[in-house]
C-alpha cells in the first residue's frame, strides 16, 4: 500500500473512532473482524439473557471478545473496569462449558486516549484468579493495526476509498470533531485528537485545510489558557495568511478580554479590509458592543440575515439573547437562547448565557414572592449543566470557577446562615481553580 493512501484511510478510520460509540463502534468492530478472521462469530444478545459476556469468538481457539465503547472514555475508566470483570464473570459461568477460554479480549474503543492503567491492573488481578486464561485490552490502536493487516480489497469492501480527492473533505470532517470539543469547552480532549492527524493534515496539499489546523490548535491553547502561546501562534499565522481575516478576528477576541480596546478595534478593522461580510467579523463587533456596554436597536433583527450553518447560526443568537433581555423584551430573549441551543446543544457557553439571564432576574427583582422557588430552580439548573458537561470531559478552570460563582451567588441570596460552610468552600475551591487561569477578568 502506497504511503499516501495509507494516510487516506487512517483518516478515514480515525474519523470513525472518534465517532461511533456504543452499538455503532460494535458493529464497525465486528465487520473488521470478519473480514480478518474467517472463524470469527459474533453473537447477538438474546432476550433478556443478553450475550451473556460474549460479543464475539473465534470458537475454535477459544478466543472471546467483549466490546465497550462510551462516548468519553477517559471518564469512564472506572465503569470500564467494572464491566470488564463483569462480563468475564458471566462468559466463565455461560460459555467455558460450550468451549474453553483461552483467551479474553476486552475491546475498549479508548479514542486513543492513552491511560488505561485502572484496566491493566484489572487484567492482572484477572490472570492471578485465572491461570491458564491469557487477558488482553483491546484498544482502539489495536484495532487500527488489525485494519490495515487487511487485504486492501477488504478494507474498501468496508466503505473505505483511496480517492485522493476526497482526502481534504474528510480531514474536515475530523477538524469538526475538534470543534464539537471546543464548544464543549474540552481543550485537553481536543488538542489531544488534533495533534493525533498532524502528520496526517499537513502531508494532504492543501493550504486552507492546514490554516484551519493551526487556527484549531490556537483555539485550544485558549482555552486551555495559554493566552500568551496562542497569541504567538495567531500573529505567525495573520502574517503568513493575510488575506484570511480568521485569525485577526480570534487576536481581537483576545484583546477585547484583555480590554485593550484599541488593540481589538485595530485588528476588527484590520480584519473588515480582507472581508467585510465574514460571519466572524460580525460577530466580534456584536462582542465588542456587548463588553463595551453599547446598546442595539434589537427591533430590527433579522434572523434571516444568520448564517445558515447551525453552529454559527447558534452564536448570534446566543449574544444577540444579552441584547434583547437587556431591552426588557424577556419572551424573545428566552427564544433566543433555547434556538441557540437546539442548534448546538453541545455549545457550553449558550448554556451559561440561560443562566446569566435568569440569574440577572432573579437579584433585579423587587419584593419577589417567589425567590426562593426561583433560587432552588437556578441552582438545580446549574447542576445539571454542570453533571451534563462533566460527563462529556473535563470544562476547565475557567468554567468552573463560573459555575461555582454562580451556586455561590444563589447561597448569598438565600441569606441562609446554615449554607454558610458550602459559601465558604466554594469559595475557597474557586479562588483555587482562579489562580490557575490567565488573568483577564
Amino acid at each position: 500500500m502506497k504511503p499516501l493512501d495509507r494516510n487516506y484511510l487512517s483518516l478515514q478510520f480515525r474519523v470513525k473512532i472518534y465517532t461511533k460509540n456504543g452499538t455503532e463502534f460494535h458493529s464497525f468492530f465486528e465487520n473488521i473482524m470478519e473480514k480478518a478472521y474467517s472463524d470469527y462469530q459474533k453473537i447477538k444478545p438474546h432476550g433478556i439473557e443478553g450475550d451473556r459476556g460474549n460479543d464475539g469468538y473465534i470458537k475454535n481457539s477459544g478466543i472471546y471478545y467483549q466490546v465497550y465503547a462510551p462516548e468519553v472514555p477517559s471518564i469512564k475508566l472506572a465503569e470500564a473496569v467494572r464491566k470488564l470483570k463483569e462480563d468475564f464473570e458471566k462468559l466463565k459461568k455461560n460459555w467455558n462449558e460450550i468451549k474453553e477460554i483461552k483467551e479474553y479480549h476486552f475491546v475498549f474503543n479508548n479514542k486513543y486516549s492513552g491511560s488505561i492503567q485502572k484496566l491493566e491492573k484489572a487484567i492482572s488481578e484477572l490472570e492471578k484468579e485465572n491461570s491458564g486464561i491469557k487477558f488482553l485490552i483491546f484498544t482502539s490502536k489495536k484495532l487500527e493495526e488489525l485494519f490495515f493487516s487487511l487485504d486492501k480489497d477488504d478494507i474498501l469492501t468496508l466503505g473505505f476509498d483511496i480517492n485522493s480527492t476526497k482526502a481534504v473533505s474528510n480531514a474536515y470532517e475530523y477538524l469538526k470533531i475538534v470543534e464539537v470539543e471546543l464548544d464543549r469547552e474540552n481543550g485537553n480532549y481536543a488538542l489531544k485528537i488534533l495533534k493525533n492527524v498532524k502528520n496526517i493534515i499537513f502531508k494532504i496539499a492543501d493550504d486552507q485545510l492546514k490554516l484551519q489546523y493551526e487556527l484549531l490548535e490556537c483555539r485550544c491553547l485558549q482555552n486551555l489558557e495559554k493566552i500568551k502561546e496562542a497569541i504567538g501562534k495567531y500573529e505567525n499565522i495573520s502574517k503568513r495568511f493575510p488575506n484570511d481575516p480568521r485569525a485577526f478576528l480570534y487576536l481581537a477576541e483576545i484583546y477585547l478580554h484583555n480590554e485593550d480596546y484599541k488593540k481589538n478595534k485595530e485588528l476588527l478593522d484590520k480584519a473588515e479590509e480582507i472581508n467585510a461580510n465574514h460571519w466572524l467579523l460580525k460577530l466580534e463587533k456584536l462582542l465588542r458592543k456587548d463588553h463595551l456596554g453599547e446598546e442595539i436597536d434589537t427591533t430590527n433583527i433579522n434572523e434571516e440575515d444568520f448564517p445558515g450553518e447551525s453552529r454559527i447560526k447558534a452564536n448570534f443568537y446566543r449574544v444577540y439573547a444579552k441584547f434583547i433581555e437587556d431591552s426588557g423584551n424577556k419572551p424573545m430573549a428566552d427564544s433566543f437562547v433555547e434556538k441557540a441551543i437546539h442548534l448546538n446543544p453541545d455549545r457550553f457557553s449558550n448554556y451559561i448565557r440561560k443562566l446569566s439571564i435568569f440569574e440577572k432576574r432573579i437579584y433585579s427583582k423587587q419584593d419577589n414572592p417567589n425567590i426562593s422557588e426561583d433560587l432552588l430552580k437556578q441552582l438545580k439548573e446549574i447542576e445539571k449543566v454542570e453533571e451534563n458537561f462533566l460527563t462529556l470531559g473535563d470544562i476547565g478552570t475557567r468554567n468552573k470557577a463560573v459555575l461555582n460563582i454562580m451556586k455561590r451567588n444563589v447561597f448569598l441570596k438565600q441569606e441562609d446562615f446554615s449554607t454558610f460552610e458550602k459559601i465558604f468552600q466554594i469559595s475557597q475551591k474557586t479562588l483555587e481553580l482562579t489562580l490557575d487561569c490567565y488573568f483577564n477578568k
